[in-house]
């Protein structure tokens, strides 16, 4: 989120003190991220050193936090976990949010830096790890596992019933408003056509891995050694690679010689094009209802996240970007 929760920093600081025994200093809001449930802090100690901490509000999808636990102890070092409270918790409640607690890791998205041809390779190299990895019967059974079924569909028709009915006010939501009807007809179409593929996936259901599932290059720190951290497990799932894979394999956006040497660390794959014309549709799906709900439905977000929700909404369907990455993928299918 784009602007502070409902909680003061004194409160943080406390729960911070008593949860953790750290001597906060300060922290400082960093208007970081896309998740409209989180908020992100840099929290500095008295002795010099920092921590990155997210504030979540909701329910906690408690496998965002063991599963980077569990691959850390397993010795994927790339992988940045919570770090434990005194009690051994991951986690740390106060009022009806609760405090995570990472490394603070000092370096830039590869999103924004680049990543080298090394690093690309370890990239893949370091994914095929992490979708290689056996779990516990009992981690196993706390995942969420991938059905099919797009769960924002429901979302983008109540968001399109809310704006056919002119139930809505406020530049932002006139703005997107105006906007969603000029694509009414291919947002509609967007829906049915990832509920179709979802359909046909779930008669052959391919093999289903660890996924991080959101894992493009905004989610791979570079420190100043050029050294990898793969964060926000937010949406951990059991999923086939695809999950994953879309972000980088058979996207016209990045450029073959990235994706060749992605491969190259990850080995050979057989993708599924089925499921990754899915993936890509339901990403585009998911993040028109995401934005819409932030603009329309939401009634504790700021006009700063109102604006860049709406310039991202447009930004979907923008020549090159994630609409027109669906409509290739699926193409290639013919």
């Amino acid at each position: 989120m784009l602007e502070k929760p409902a909680l003061a920093d004194e409160t943080i600081i406390a729960c911070l003190r008593e949860n953790y025994d750290l001597r906060v200093a300060e922290i400082d809001f960093l208007p970081i991220g896309c998740d409209a449930a989180a908020w992100a802090y840099r929290a500095q100690l008295a002795d010099g050193s920092a921590r990155f901490l997210k504030v979540r509000r909701g329910p906690l999808y408690e496998p965002a936090l063991t599963v980077p636990h569990y691959l850390r102890d397993r010795g994927i070092a790339q992988v940045v976990g919570p770090l434990p409270a005194v009690t051994g918790a991951l986690w740390a409640a106060v009022d009806d949010f609760a405090l995570i607690l990472y490394p603070y890791i000092e370096g830039r998205a590869g999103m924004e830096a680049g990543l080298t041809e090394q690093q690309w390779v370890e990239f893949g190299a370091v994914l095929k790890r992490i979708h290689m990895t056996p779990l516990s019967a009992e981690l196993a059974g706390q995942i969420k596992q991938e059905t099919f079924v797009p769960q924002w569909s429901h979302m983008v028709r109540r968001l399109q019933a809310k704006i056919d009915a002119g139930d809505y006010g406020g530049p932002y939501q006139r703005e997107l408003a105006a906007f969603w009807q000029t694509r009414r007809d291919e947002i509609r179409r967007i829906v049915e056509r990832t509920e179709a593929l979802g359909r046909m996936l779930q008669h052959q259901p391919p093999e289903f891995v660890l996924c991080h599932s959101d894992i493009h290059t905004a989610n791979i720190l570079l420190d100043a050694r050029g050294e990898l951290h793969i964060v926000d497990w937010d949406n951990v799932l059991l999923a086939p690679i695809e999950r994953d894979l879309m972000f980088v394999v058979g996207d016209d956006r990045t450029q073959p010689r990235e994706a060749n040497l992605f491969l190259k660390g990850y080995g050979a794959a057989a993708i599924n094009r089925l499921a990754l014309a899915y993936y890509r549709y339901e990403w585009v799906v998911q993040e028109i209802g995401d934005f819409g709900e932030r603009v329309f439905l939401m009634s504790d977000v700021g006009a700063e996240t109102r604006a860049a929700s709406v310039r991202e909404f447009k930004q979907l369907f923008d020549p090159g970007d994630m609409v027109e990455a669906a409509y290739q993928t699926e193409s290639a299918l013919q």
